[in-house]
């Protein structure tokens, strides 16, 4: 039988979502609970694999049991097993031709930034700090370039090895609040490429800043290369949101057509 769950973590102490031998990671942590808790080998797979760092409010994964699981309140009695900085929100029995990664339709991100002249202590665990000048409605408009097709290949870590990368991105914006301070870069997409909302935001905030011009986002989009876009900013800034499988995983499956995508970051 095969069940759907929905994670909450704090990535601070993880080397990423993926099992890494001699690593701390969120996979291991979450398959030996649920090994130890269903009392057989439980092995689970993600909607995409989460950088060092990276946080989730609500990565989907999948695992499979030979057993009847009372789905209810399965995190609430599972997560007394998990270190408090991962809990499972939700648990679903799906069909079995579900799969968290494959299955997918959009998943959302946001990157947070906060701008201070100063070391802020209380923002540097889930933000960017930024200590530039930035014009926000300058990087607004920019945002406006990334929505749509595009061959994203200058925004993603180059030594990847993906089959394309071609991905569509629904929206890019950015939410401010605490009288400007606080940013929320948010993409929604189909499927990101390794890095990719890290070094898009990176780039956003150079065109804030002026190291870039507005005109200069297609040119660099175009190019293709990773040398020619910003930096790639801090795994602590990036949140993985929410994963959309086009119904509500209570559901059980979603089995319309899909926009489907090889590789997710």
């Amino acid at each position: 039988m095969r069940y759907a769950i929905v994670i909450e973590y704090d990535g601070s102490a993880y080397n990423g979502f993926q099992r890494q031998k001699g690593l701390p990671t969120v996979q291991q942590t979450l398959e030996e609970a649920l090994s130890l808790k269903l009392q057989e080998d439980i092995s689970v797979t993600a909607s995409g694999r989460t950088d060092a760092g990276v946080h989730a409010a609500g990565q989907v994964a999948h695992f499979d049991c030979s057993k009847a699981i009372d789905t209810s309140d399965f995190g609430f009695r599972l997560n007394p097993l998990l270190p408090r900085d991962i809990a499972v929100k939700a648990c679903y029995r799906v069909d079995e031709s579900f799969h968290a990664r494959f299955s997918a339709r959009r998943k959302t991100y946001v990157y947070r930034v906060y701008l201070s002249s100063i070391h802020a202590p209380l923002k540097e665990k889930y933000n960017h700090v930024c200590f530039y000048d930035v014009d926000i409605d300058v990087m607004k408009e920019a945002c406006k370039y990334l929505v749509g097709e595009h061959d994203f290949r200058a925004f993603m870590l180059s030594e990847s090895k993906v089959r394309t990368t071609v991905r569509t991105l629904y929206e890019a914006r950015i939410d401010v609040s605490e009288g400007g301070r606080q940013l929320e870069f948010v993409f929604t997409g189909n499927g990101f490429l390794h890095n990719m909302v890290r070094s898009m935001t990176g780039t956003l905030i150079d065109v804030g800043r002026g190291r870039f011009a507005l005109s200069d986002l297609p040119e660099i989009i175009e190019s293709k290369k990773r040398a020619n876009a910003g930096k790639t900013l801090e795994g602590k800034g990036l949140t993985l949101i929410s994963v959309d499988y086009g119904k509500p995983l209570c559901d059980g499956f979603v089995d319309e057509k899909r926009e489907k995508v090889t590789e997710n970051d």
